[in-house]
């Protein structure tokens, strides 16, 4: 399996060319990470010493819907 890794923020996405959902979080992925050297890999590359980009970002959106509540 393919990712794009970003060398300077050691974060990755995983590539799901026929997943539209997928498609938008490597939109978000390549905007956050504009400017970095960002690179095309295969996952085994990056297991283990990268973090996930969509674990971050789901981190974050548990984060705001808490602030929310109150």
């Amino acid at each position: 399996m393919r990712c794009k890794a970003c060398m300077k923020c050691r974060e990755y996405v995983l590539i799901h060319p026929e997943d539209p959902a997928n498609q938008e979080v490597m939109k978000i992925f390549e905007g956050k990470h504009r400017g970095h050297t960002v690179v095309t890999l295969d996952f085994n590359e990056v297991k283990g010493t990268f973090k996930n980009f969509q674990e971050e970002k789901a981190e974050e959106s548990e984060e705001s819907s808490d602030s929310e509540e109150y």
